[in-house]
């Protein structure tokens, strides 16, 4: 038999304190004595849940039983995954605290990572390595500065310099128009000025 890497701890129900090894791989609770962990209160039914050991851990069912099982305070309606600390309990009289017994099979958590610069197989680490250059990041609401060697153009200079430059060949093209109507057609341009009095 495997030796146990959880137990259940009696927290509130029938003799509080008391430990049951999980070393089965199917494990019966209820209120009946032929059940692997007998829990003799009357809000347990006869055969009120099961235990069954996975290989990514411990899963808990609820067999119908009348009052219900909870983990955590919510009522399980299907298989639910333990993990260590979880509170199981049966009805409203009876808790149980899921938790490990061995470091390999606690919980394991994770710290920072480590970032690691690769060094190039032909230059050994040491004062010859090359280190990387820092490359600063703007900071919220910040532009991101232009990269050496090139200038710094405002965004609002660039648009009154392209609007400058519209504007400049709008007056152009009117021009052109202007000169090429009046060697051209020059009754069709002053036409409109006769009409309003003046004398062209």
């Amino acid at each position: 038999m495997p030796p146990a890497s959880h137990r259940l701890t009696v927290r509130t129900g029938p003799n509080p304190g008391m430990t049951f090894d999980l070393n089965k791989e199917v494990m019966m609770i209820g209120r009946d004595i032929t059940n692997d962990i007998v829990v003799g209160d009357a809000e347990m039914s006869r055969q009120h849940a099961r235990l069954t050991r996975t290989p990514a851990g411990f899963i808990l069912e609820d067999l119908g039983s009348t009052n219900g099982t909870f983990v955590n305070g919510e009522r399980i309606v299907a298989a639910r995954a333990l993990s260590a600390g979880n509170m199981i309990a049966f009805g409203e009289n009876v808790s149980l605290l899921f938790e490990a017994t061995s470091p390999e099979a606690a919980p394991t958590v994770m710290g920072p990572a480590v970032v690691r610069t690769a060094v190039p197989p032909h230059m050994p680490p040491g004062r010859g390595a090359a280190q990387p250059t820092p490359v600063p990041m703007p900071g919220p609401g910040k532009p991101l500065e232009p990269a050496a060697g090139e200038a710094a153009v405002p965004s609002s200079r660039r648009t009154w310099l392209l609007a400058g430059c519209g504007c400049l060949v709008l007056v152009g093209a009117c021009l052109i128009f202007l000169w090429a109507m009046d060697s051209y057609a020059p009754d069709i341009l002053y036409a409109p000025l006769r009409m309003l009095g003046f004398g062209f």
